[in-house]
């Protein structure tokens, strides 16, 4: 132990790796980029009464959207509930993205998101907290 900080947390705090730390930061843009497309149409809908769509379900997904990016920020922190919290927002997005019929290469890429990331937090998984 030294300055108060153990060894073990001065290996967890140290670098993630150049590609871990480029997929997070492409994550949490698009994550924040997809609340704001989504709130923004949340907020055309209800300023033109349009009745031909429901607008709560993008609301949801533009809410969804945003607290993904706090998982992200758990991830970018090494935390295990960044992982869980985004997995579940991911899962809650892919339902409301079939709701709203968003098309199959929207899903797809998605889930080679979600793949990726499996990926460059495999080797990790053990030193999340």
């Amino acid at each position: 132990m030294a300055g108060g900080v153990t060894v073990d947390e001065n290996r967890l705090s140290g670098r993630r790796g150049w590609w871990l730390t480029f997929g997070l930061i492409y994550i949490g843009l698009s994550n924040a980029w997809w609340s704001y497309r989504a709130l923004n149409t949340y907020w055309d809908l209800v300023s033109h009464r349009d009745p031909r769509f429901a607008h709560g379900p993008f609301l949801l997904l533009g809410i969804v959207s945003a607290v993904a990016v706090l998982g992200v920020v758990g991830l970018w922190l090494l935390r295990k509930w960044g992982l869980y919290l985004y997995l579940v927002c991911w899962a809650a997005a892919v339902g409301i993205g079939f709701y709203v019929r968003i098309t199959w290469l929207g899903h797809l890429l998605s889930l080679v998101n979600v793949l990726v990331l499996y990926l460059f937090l495999r080797p990790r998984r053990d030193e999340l907290r």
